[in-house]
Formats: C-alpha cells, sequence, structure tokens
C-alpha cells in the first residue's frame, strides 16, 4: 500500500459515494487507474465494503447498550462467538481483556426490547455465565474514520 492508496482510503472514508471521476482528480490518476485501485483495496480486503450509514434513531433504533459477558469457559467460545455473531441486534462483538470475557454493542427499539433480547437470547447461550449491560445515554462520538 502506497501513499496513493492511502489518500484514497481517506477519501473514501469520507465519501464512499464520490464520483470516480472527483476521486482521480483529487488524487491524480486516471478514472480507470483509480477505479483499478479502489478493486484491488477492496479485493485485498483493506475496504470490507462501501455502504450507507443509517441514524440508529431515525429508523427507532433508540437504545444503544454495551453488554459484557462473562463465559464459563468448559463451553465451547467458538460455538458463543458464531451465535452471538448471528444476532441482528449484535452490531460489534470485542473479545476483551480485563474482568469479562466478550463485550458487545446492541442497538434496539426500546429498553424492553434490549431486555428481551438480553434475556431471551444471549443468556440462554451455552457457556454465558453472567452479563452486565451498560445503556449509553448520549452518543456524542461514533465513527468508522481510521486517521489515515
Amino acid at each position: 500500500m502506497d501513499e496513493i492508496d492511502r489518500r484514497l482510503l481517506a477519501l473514501l472514508q469520507k465519501d464512499g459515494r464520490r464520483a470516480s471521476a472527483d476521486l482521480a482528480k483529487v488524487i491524480g490518476l486516471s478514472v480507470s487507474a483509480t477505479n483499478e485501485r479502489v478493486r484491488k483495496l477492496l479485493d485485498s480486503g483493506a475496504v470490507r465494503a462501501i455502504e450507507a450509514i443509517v441514524e440508529p434513531a431515525s429508523v427507532g433504533f433508540g437504545v444503544t447498550a454495551f453488554v459484557f459477558v462473562d463465559l464459563d469457559y468448559a463451553f465451547s467460545e467458538e460455538k458463543f462467538v458464531l451465535a452471538a455473531s448471528s444476532f441482528k441486534e449484535v452490531l460489534e462483538l470485542h473479545h476483551v481483556t480485563g474482568s469479562h470475557s466478550y463485550m458487545l454493542k446492541v442497538r434496539e427499539r426500546t429498553n424492553a426490547d434490549l431486555n428481551g433480547f438480553i434475556v431471551s437470547s444471549l443468556k440462554r447461550l451455552q457457556g454465558v455465565r453472567s452479563t452486565e449491560t451498560l445503556i449509553a445515554l448520549e452518543t456524542v462520538k461514533e465513527t468508522m474514520v481510521l486517521p489515515l
């Protein structure tokens, strides 16, 4: 990955819908060369996807929670990861250091929905010993943009 790729990544992070001609003009390459670089960034996995970022509250998802999960390691950690990853409510799943095993970022419409998900789905997974939930009162900053 060279400096041109880094500049291209920075531009795509700010606006993934930016026209190829505009990207090419800014980075100083032809449109075809720019498109080829974007394709290579996608194929290599450097760019996971180019997609719309939906404002959760505008579509009714008013609750953001971080759920810490403690596992009983007598059970399969891989099965937990596979099952937890499959829940549509789970936006992020992180293996963490400290006193907990995993941290999940969960979005739900209401606190009742969040409670239902935790009680009926998450806590029923084999190996889940306990959970601790923190509800975000306000999201001040949320980004996927890396400081390239």
